[in-house]
């Protein structure tokens, strides 16, 4: 799936909020507490910056971590940056999101 394909889930309420669930569920796996305000905007953009908030301290705190726990969430390798992306942990936050993203539209369409 690409980009292209992905953008118009990119703004659809209800994906958006089965992404954010997913990536709950998948971070709570790890032991991570991963908490989205409810009270902002439904936007990919709002997820992916309080996410980078929570990978920012992660990354400096529990860096040995951060490889099982992408490995785990299914970030292809090739997609990651240098140091698990941990130099930039608000692109790392959009990659995550974005396989998440896939993740839910996937098993949504083949659940039907």
């Amino acid at each position: 799936m690409n980009e292209i394909q992905i953008e118009k889930y990119r703004h659809d309420h209800a994906y958006l909020r089965a992404m954010a669930e997913q990536t709950v569920k998948d971070f709570e796996r790890f032991g991570y507490k991963v908490e989205f305000n409810a009270e902002l905007p439904v936007q990919f953009e709002n997820y992916k910056l309080q996410l980078s908030i929570h990978l920012k301290n992660w990354c400096k705190n529990e860096f040995d971590r951060i490889p099982n726990l992408l490995y785990h969430i299914d970030v292809p390798e090739h997609m990651l940056p240098s140091n698990y992306g941990c130099k930039d942990p608000e692109k790392l936050s959009d990659i995550i999101l974005q396989r998440e993203l896939i993740k839910v539209i996937i098993r949504k369409h083949y659940s039907s």
